[in-house]
């Protein structure tokens, strides 16, 4: 048995005492202490550190001959360049042909340049580029999303935070706790589709994710 104290009467002056089973939960336990909830740390990012940033539109096409024929201008002025770092055996694969029979969104792959607007970061050393990939997923009447990531080495965040307050200085707290915030003010997300004739579009999301440092292929770069 166990002795709890008990206020008698409700006068402090007066305490007694009252058994109690120790196999029973005393009367005084208090309940366990909540753990904190552990904060997720903030993505700002670092020098040297690898990111993703992917967007996504749906588009329409409004004029699918339209859209082809400008493709296949840009197709026969195209320059394939494979970069450094290609894994040994694996050879560069050409985009195909652009076809009146497929869908009109895949001509996209031809016309959409994922680093627009990214030139002045580029420039002052923010980042350099490490890959260019686009999706296309096609849907019925000439409409469908387009996807598209580009993979960056960090450099100089600093940098990178700098352009972005100066081209957006209402935003500059949240451009100082995240990278994702700082690269989307420095960078127009969307600045890839305003050039492409023949469609219409809507914005989608935009995910900006820190990926793991890994040897990567060489990309197909148009010129």
């Amino acid at each position: 048995m166990q002795c709890a104290p008990e206020v008698l009467s409700g006068d402090l002056s007066r305490i007694g005492c009252v058994a109690v089973n120790a196999d029973e939960p005393a009367l005084f336990d208090l309940p366990a202490a909540e753990q904190p909830a552990t904060s997720q740390p903030r993505q700002r990012g670092r020098n040297r550190e690898t990111w993703a940033r992917t967007v996504t539109a749906e588009i329409t096409v409004l004029d699918p001959a339209a859209l082809r024929e400008a493709a296949r201008r840009v197709q026969e002025e195209a320059v394939t360049v494979t970069l450094p770092g290609l894994p040994h055996g694996e050879e560069a694969v050409a985009e195909p042909a652009v076809n009146d029979v497929d869908h009109p969104l895949y001509a996209l792959t031809w016309l959409l340049w994922p680093s627009v607007a990214m030139q002045a970061p580029l420039e002052a050393g923010a980042f350099r580029v490490l890959s260019e990939d686009i999706d296309v997923e096609p849907e019925p009447d000439d409409r469908g999303t387009l996807a598209w990531t580009v993979t960056v080495k960090l450099t100089d965040v600093r940098t990178l935070r700098r352009l972005a307050a100066q081209a957006h200085p209402d935003e500059a707290a949240s451009i100082a706790d995240s990278l994702a915030a700082a690269w989307q003010h420095a960078a127009d997300p969307f600045a890839p589709l305003h050039a492409i004739p023949a469609i219409a579009w809507r914005p989608g999301s935009v995910t900006v994710q820190h990926v793991p440092a890994k040897t990567r292929p060489g990309t197909r770069l148009r010129a």
